[in-house]
Formats: structure tokens, C-alpha cells, sequence
């Protein structure tokens, strides 16, 4: 059972052929500007900007 996170980034998600997923930022932001990615013990934030760039830091 995913969890509204999951079910959030499964619709923001489309599966290429070759088994590459290709994110939407808009479905995968939302309303926000900033997503955690979790690595192991390592978190990463990848914020969206206003001029529409992405910035991913540690």
C-alpha cells in the first residue's frame, strides 16, 4: 500500500520503455517548492524556483 507521498509521485510519473520513469515537476510539486529526497542516510532537497529552475542540494 502506497502513502500519499507515493500515490503522489506514481501520478506525477511515466514510464518509458526502456524503464526510465519521466517526472513531471508540476505533479510532483504541487503547491510546494521543495521535495526531500531520502539516499540511504543522506537527505537531499530539490526546491523549485520561481524563475521555473530546479536546485538539489545536500
Amino acid at each position: 500500500m502506497q502513502d500519499d507521498a507515493g500515490d503522489a509521485i506514481a501520478e506525477a510519473a511515466t514510464p518509458m520503455p526502456d524503464g526510465r520513469l519521466v517526472l513531471r515537476a508540476d505533479r510532483l510539486f504541487g503547491t510546494r517548492q521543495e521535495v526531500e529526497i531520502h539516499v540511504g542516510a543522506i537527505v537531499y532537497r530539490l526546491r523549485l524556483t520561481k524563475a521555473g529552475k530546479l536546485i538539489l542540494t545536500k
